[in-house]
């Protein structure tokens, strides 16, 4: 390894084909589910929802006012941000397994090992899913990077023992757990095999062969810095959750509330109860995007496990594929749909140590094979690359253009559908997009009862009494709720105070003289208290009270993403469509019932092309339409 040369071209590879190759198929956009509002708390430095990802929102944050300076978009640097993470993460990948090959293979030639060493690596960002992951504004790449540093750091102090190595190790562990911390904790168990003589593959004999060598003073270091690291993240949250934030999601700032966020909040129902039949429909999906994510490289994989056995280095079969199947496991029995893919991210990064190791056994039969390695990572981006592209998936841009047509000035509106909602916060607290329209959840407080008196104080003042009776008594009900999402409306007094409270916003927007509108979702659940009522007229995606005029231009359904083939793969677009098809639906059957033929024949074109959408998604992903 003493040609330098050699090491600043392929490392150069490491990161910049990565960096080069994923962003050009990236997209200045936010997408569905939780894209908006990580995009906001990195804005204004805010609380996201459990357990808060603070060191996501904290390096977020900080690069974001970094680039400002050169006046790129924060929506974008945020997307930089991600790609930089995977490009930084194969780099590690690239290290990690130079290092591994010199260690076991020691008389391998340094081309050989550049060669194999950079491209195993590269093979990571070349599959499906981590390559969606990895130009979306999501906490995912960047965890990523927080467990190449753990792994890179771990293996180090295996080979090396340099303490240097177990801070690295730390750091990643400590950025890890203070970020999607689940799938960190899952994997802390299988540090302890690299705390022994896990990369000794000399023949051992006698008693000495069953021996384990464990380091305690290196664990120990490696568990203080850990949690010190942790700690300083959670508790910067901590203190953030006193602030007056236009945004917060949940409100740590209490021991108790810091446990809840902390365990997962109002989500981690979905971990504990039991829905029939729901690991058999999610297996075979986990089935399908393990093979897309290794695709070229699955036979590699196996091979490179036959390699470890060879080499008697099972403990880091015990690592790779016992991570793998522990998260597989999980995820088959809970009843998630948003981002459930990002969630075996880890497990890839994984399994794809095996790679070099098939990769050697390959050389070990013929030398010219070693070609072979960066051929299959140019063939894989070249067939992923039309299918990872989210230049069309203007989510963002289509969804907000939509309300802006839909919604005249001064407008009040109730929305169900989380990702619009959340999109309205971001464009209008981040980037002061239609200040003068009222947009509520439907739930009146969305993540936290204060939000409604910081953005609206002109509304707050006006329904104080009602608004605050109707907190008063769902913080009785339901204390977490106040703080987070939801609203158990499960005794009369509380539904009765919650209906006190839209009528009286509903008289505000009469008194002066504005729209009261909602998304057909909630217009459904609002027509249930006579709030809205059967002559209520449509405007575009949404439904208002009194005659708008506007919003023909949604009949045409000319959104660039519903023809992008990430649709089909995307879960979280799933509640999108129905709360489309819902809106169209009520489109068709207003303008027959007004007899405008020509309106109502492009309602029903544009709904039977989401109704066909939804039955490719169903054959794709059948556990996301399951029976509720």
């Amino acid at each position: 390894m003493e040609r330098k040369s050699s090491w600043y071209l392929f490392a150069g590879i490491s990161f910049l084909l990565p960096a080069i190759v994923i962003y050009l198929n990236s997209g200045n956009f936010l997408g569905f589910a939780d894209a908006a509002e990580f995009a906001l708390v990195t804005k204004i430095a805010g609380i996201a929802h459990a357990p808060g990802f603070p060191s996501y929102v904290t390096a977020g944050w900080l690069w974001c006012k970094s680039l400002s300076l050169f006046r790129v978009n924060h929506v974008n640097a945020l997307v930089i941000f991600s790609i930089l993470c995977t490009a930084l993460s194969t780099f590690l990948l690239y290290h990690i397994f130079r290092n591994l090959i010199c260690h076991i293979y020691k008389r391998a030639q340094t081309i050989t090992v550049e060669i194999i060493s950079c491209f195993s690596a590269c093979s990571f960002f070349t599959g499906i899913t981590v390559w969606h992951w990895s130009s979306n504004v999501e906490v995912y790449a960047f965890h990523i990077l927080a467990f190449a540093l753990l792994l890179y750091g771990l293996l180090i102090f295996n080979i090396e023992k340099s303490k240097k190595a177990i801070y690295i190790a730390a750091a990643g562990a400590g950025i890890g757990l203070a970020n999607h911390h689940l799938t960190m904790i899952l994997f802390l168990p299988f540090t302890l095999l690299l705390f022994t003589n896990s990369l000794n593959n000399s023949p051992v004999k006698g008693k000495a062969k069953n021996k384990i060598n464990f380091d305690y003073p290196a664990f120990l270091t490696f568990v203080k810095s850990t949690f010190v690291i942790t700690f300083l993240f959670y508790g910067w949250m901590f203190l953030r959750a006193s602030a007056e934030l236009p945004f917060r999601f949940g409100s740590p700032d209490s021991i108790s509330r810091l446990i809840y966020h902390l365990s997962g909040g109002a989500w981690i129902k979905n971990t504990q109860q039991s829905v029939d039949g729901i690991i058999a429909l999610r297996f075979p999906y986990f089935m399908k995007i393990t093979f897309e994510q290794l695709f070229l490289f699955l036979p590699l994989i196996v091979l490179g496990i036959v390699e470890l056995l060879k080499s008697r280095i099972t403990k880091f079969i015990y690592i790779t594929i016992g991570y793998y199947l522990l998260v597989l496991l999980y995820q088959l029995r809970i009843d998630q749909t948003s981002d459930t893919d990002a969630y075996m991210l880890p497990a890839f990064f994984l399994l794809t140590l095996a790679i070099p190791f098939g990769a050697m056994r390959i050389f070990s039969w013929n030398k010219n094979l070693i070609y072979i390695i960066p051929a299959l990572t140019v063939l894989q981006i070249y067939i992923n690359f039309p299918k990872t592209d989210k230049r069309t998936w203007n989510v963002s841009e289509t969804l907000m253009n939509e309300l802006n047509r839909s919604a005249p000035n001064g407008s009040v509106v109730l929305i169900a559908d989380w990702t619009t909602v959340i999109q309205y916060y971001y464009f209008r607290i981040a980037e002061n997009f239609r200040p003068d329209l009222i947009v509520l959840n439907y739930d009146l407080k969305f993540t936290h009862y204060k939000m409604l008196p910081v953005l609206y104080p002109e509304l707050y003042k006006e329904i104080q009494p009602e608004y605050d009776h109707f907190i008063e008594l769902l913080g009785i009900a339901h204390p977490q709720e106040i703080y987070n999402t939801g609203c158990s409306l499960d005794n009369s007094e509380l539904l009765q105070a919650y209906i006190n409270t839209v009528n009286r916003i509903k008289k505000y927007a009469n008194d002066h003289k504005a729209h009261f509108m909602s998304d057909p979702k909630a217009f459904v659940f609002l027509s249930q208290y006579e709030v809205m009522t059967p002559n209520s007229v449509v405007s575009g995606s949404l439904v208002s009270s009194t005659p708008t005029g506007l919003g023909e231009e949604f009949l045409k359904l000319d959104y660039q993403w519903l023809s992008s083939p990430l649709l089909l793969k995307e879960p979280a677009a799933t509640d999108k469509l129905v709360d489309l098809e819902a809106a169209l639906d009520f489109n068709k059957n207003y303008f027959n019932s007004t007899g405008n033929k020509k309106n109502a024949d492009l309602a029903e074109a544009s709904f039977q092309r989401i109704k066909s959408l939804q039955r490719k998604m169903k054959r794709n992903m059948p556990f996301v339409y399951r029976p509720k």
